[in-house]
């Protein structure tokens, strides 16, 4: 991540920058829904349902705070703390991501109402990760990967 030019853009930015706009557009939309501008919005493997005030009022706030973040630290990125911004907005989508994908996981455990078992099996199990995604988890890899680079830097730096 150590860049010595004077570079206004690098990948590292450019790639920040996508993501910034992306997290900014999913939590705007995120907000929309929930207000009522749209019933919901289903993209191929993304779902915007916007019924829960919690998860898609405050978790679309969350996720468009992290895009601006990151929007505000993806110029010189390689900078520690134009960088910083960038790991702070990463964690923010993050948060959501995780708490989208425990929110899965919770749901997958119990059988549906028809069933006579209090807990599902297996397969049903593993189906309840099947798309249709939050588009905070459809982020999340990409955040990863800043997680990442924010990490290996500490290391690098110790």
């Amino acid at each position: 991540m150590k860049n010595s030019s004077n570079e206004k853009f690098s990948g590292l930015s450019i790639y920040v920058l996508v993501i910034g706009i992306v997290a900014f557009a999913f939590g705007c939309a995120d907000i929309l829904v929930w207000a009522g501008f749209s019933p919901g919005i289903e993209f191929g493997i993304m779902e915007i349902a916007g019924d829960d005030f919690f998860r898609w009022a405050w978790g679309g706030l969350v996720v468009l705070m992290g895009g601006v973040i990151m929007l505000s630290g993806a110029v010189k990125s390689y900078d520690i703390r134009q960088f910083a911004k960038v790991t702070l907005g990463a964690l923010m989508v993050l948060m959501i991501a995780a708490t989208d994908l425990f929110a899965r996981f919770c749901e997958s455990i119990p059988a549906g109402e028809d069933s006579p078992e209090f807990f599902n099996s297996l397969g049903g199990f593993i189906g309840g990760f099947a798309p249709p995604y939050s588009p905070a988890i459809l982020l999340l890899p990409f955040i990863l990967v800043l997680v990442y680079l924010a990490v290996r830097y500490d290391k690098e730096n110790q």
